[in-house]
């Protein structure tokens, strides 16, 4: 067990603290955009998803920025030959850069994956808010900027007539 300790502490160490990094983030964007009162509006029309995007794209700028230090020829040769870190221990964890790169890689498909559903709930409630599915408060938030000048909030723009009849189909 001290033999294992000592050989597969540094990697250890390094994950857990990536995947504490990674944790740290998501919790805080969520908070800033789920509790912050400048994002109220914007909150109010597209609920939790508005934090639900913007806490794994924090993820995702952290991780894409993560990923090609691992695989940097240059950085890993000159770590491997400077005499500040060359022992046996830390050239065993720098041969383990690619395993550590794929690491990186899947916690970005991950984060990926919950961005892009969350904006396609973005989407569905702003184009619900903009027919008028959707509650009061929403509809009028979606109509500001309907004016010549206004800002908008919702970016659907189009005005879309929902018609609930359906003349083709024979009910009784």
């Amino acid at each position: 067990m001290g033999n294992w300790a000592v050989n597969e502490g540094l990697s250890i160490f390094v994950i857990l603290v990536w995947l504490g990094m990674n944790v740290f983030l998501f919790v805080w964007y969520y908070r800033v955009y789920d509790n912050g009162e400048k994002y109220y509006y914007t909150r109010k029309l597209l609920g939790s998803a508005l934090a639900l995007a913007r806490a794994p794209a924090a993820c995702l700028n952290f991780n894409c920025m993560l990923i090609l230090l691992p695989v940097c020829r240059n950085l890993l040769s000159f770590l491997r030959g400077s005499s500040a870190c060359c022992s046996t221990r830390i050239r065993r964890q720098l041969d383990r850069n690619l395993t550590f790169h794929k690491m990186v890689a899947w916690m970005i498909a991950l984060h990926t994956a919950i961005h892009t559903i969350a904006h396609l709930f973005n989407v569905e409630w702003c184009v619900n808010a903009r027919v008028k599915n959707s509650d009061p408060y929403s509809i009028a938030l979606s109509e500001i900027g309907d004016k010549e000048g206004e800002n908008y909030l919702n970016f659907a723009r189009e005005k879309i007539k929902v018609s609930l009849s359906f003349p083709d189909l024979d009910v009784p």
